[in-house]
């Protein structure tokens, strides 16, 4: 792995971690700010609906209000905290990304889902981020890990493999 690659993969590993950081922080200010604010009156009736359906969770008494609040910001702190775990990662313990792909796969087998599921139900900010995200982390695993040893001039890939 030259310098250069190595300093490739840890800039989109925090590219991507950081997208993850802001996409949580911006989805948690919405959601606040969003039941702070007065409710415009095409949502009202909707929000009114929610807040009297109850539902009963394991002997709780919760409104579909409550959930879909709930859901939200749980989502916006997993995320938030999934991209803060990856710089502390990135940081404390670089070797995790730069010496192996496990940790790479692992958040792109997140985030992509994700995305998928941002494109069909989403509006565009989580689309972004998301797609960022993923966009990083696997611009990162195409890059040779540390453990990648450097392969000769003229050496292929393929059923054969070994010098042409």
């Amino acid at each position: 792995m030259t310098v250069h690659s190595s300093l490739a993969r840890r800039r989109a590993c925090a590219a991507g971690a950081w997208s993850l950081v802001v996409a949580g922080a911006v989805h948690a200010a919405v959601v606040a700010a969003g039941t702070a604010a007065p409710v415009p009156a095409a949502e009202r009736a909707a929000r009114e609906a929610m807040a009297t359906t109850h539902v009963a969770i394991a002997g709780l008494d919760r409104t579909m209000w409550q959930l879909f609040t709930g859901f939200s910001l749980t989502m916006a702190l997993f995320i938030f905290g999934l991209g803060a775990l990856n710089l502390l990662v990135l940081r404390r313990a670089p070797h995790l990304f730069l010496g192996s792909r496990a940790a790479l796969l692992l958040n792109l087998g997140i985030a992509l889902p994700a995305l998928v599921l941002s494109i069909l139900l989403f509006p565009p900010p989580p689309i972004l981020f998301l797609g960022v995200s993923c966009a990083a982390f696997g611009y990162a695993l195409a890059r040779p890990s540390a453990l990648t040893p450097a392969r000769p001039s003229g050496y292929r890939d393929g059923p054969r493999g070994g010098v042409r």
